[in-house]
């Protein structure tokens, strides 16, 4: 394309900020792009950046920083005869971007500010008929925790977050289901952290590992940020329920893979045993087996993963009163001869178990 050549720009390069002079318009080949403005939007192929402002010769109104490694045409006043001239095709396709953008702009300007939504309560985000605890955390609790300095990767505010004292934990003993049982703690209680200015919830070792274009499609969902919640120092069980119900929302706005459902869905299982919940419980596990079961057959993990995988199904069929394939998951399980030795023996003894009684 004459006097026209792809550039390469990094990832987290500036385009071009907000109020700056208009000398280019851009036109994405590859990659993705931030545009700041009144509001936030990725933009990727085929997106034409900044036009109006550039034939216009008007300053930036917006922002735009390159969040992937991204290859595009940089259109100057230098350029932009030789481009029409011996590339009709692609002038076409830049004036119908134009065109489009213009569109937009006085769209958006007629458009009235949506309302804003109001602040959800407790019996909204559980789910219908959730049982409610007076129940708080064991003063014994406070031996194994302490707080450190979060920040939010959505909205970027600072708040206090328990950390466990890892350190401290003594393991009484662990389940065929692999959970591990502590003296005088329970870490699933402090397993989420939550956000009390947006409500943004994850599990905490991966709170701060929210991908950039995850973040902002938190930020620009109508489903996020609409509550808020301020835990108490030692957390109550319905606030341990709500975190969460909170990060299972978080899961479904930002598309999570599965086995991090089964993963949340599981530890729900074991707080509802916990309570005494058995209708709570088997719900619980009914959906983490169905995350678990999609996890098998779409990821990709090692032969010790598999087992592991198929001795977490297999516990949760044996709680749905699902013997048969509990026995075919503990088989799959044994039969991994490049797994893990430990899990075969574990597989094996189960299998023994089940088929003596």
């Amino acid at each position: 394309m004459s006097k026209l050549k792809i550039e390469h720009k990094p990832r987290g390069t500036l385009l071009y900020a907000k109020g700056q002079p208009a000398d280019a318009m851009y036109f994405i080949v590859q990659g993705t792009v931030e545009i700041t403005g009144e509001q936030t939007e990725l933009v990727g192929r085929g997106a034409l950046l900044g036009a109006l402002d550039f034939l216009n010769q008007l300053p930036r109104s917006q922002s735009a920083r390159c969040i992937t490694d991204t290859d595009l045409f940089v259109i100057t006043k230098n350029n932009i005869i030789s481009l029409f001239q011996t590339q009709p095709r692609f002038g076409y396709a830049v004036l119908k971007a134009v065109a489009a953008e213009a569109v937009g702009s006085e769209q958006a300007k007629a458009e009235p500010e949506p309302a804003k939504l109001q602040p959800l309560t407790l019996e909204q985000v559980l789910p219908a008929g959730h049982p409610q605890f007076e129940i708080t955390a064991p003063s014994e609790f406070d031996n194994y925790t302490f707080y450190t300095n979060a920040v939010c990767p959505v909205c970027a505010a600072e708040f206090p977050a328990v950390r466990l004292r890892e350190s401290r934990l003594i393991t009484k003993r662990v389940a065929p289901d692999f959970r591990v049982l502590y003296e005088n703690m329970e870490p699933l209680w402090y397993y989420i952290w939550v956000c009390p200015s947006c409500s943004y919830a994850y599990p905490h070792k991966q709170f701060n590992k929210l991908s950039h274009v995850r973040a902002l499609k938190l930020r620009n969902s109508k489903d996020a940020g609409n509550c808020s919640f301020t835990f108490s120092p030692r957390r109550t069980l319905d606030e341990v329920f709500l975190s969460y119900y909170l990060t299972l929302n978080t899961f479904n706005l930002v598309e999570a893979a599965p086995h991090l459902f089964g993963n949340l869905w599981m530890r729900l299982v074991w707080l509802y045993e916990d309570c005494d919940q058995p209708e709570w419980a088997a719900d619980a596990a009914e959906k983490a087996l169905q995350y678990f079961q999609e996890s098998l057959v779409s990821g990709r993990r090692s032969d010790a993963g598999d087992q592991r995988l198929y001795i977490i199904m297999a516990e949760l069929h044996l709680r749905l009163n699902q013997k048969e394939e509990a026995l075919r998951c503990y088989m799959e399980a044994a039969n991994l001869r490049q797994g893990n030795a430990r899990y075969c023996r574990l597989a094996a003894d189960r299998i023994q178990d089940l088929r003596s009684h």
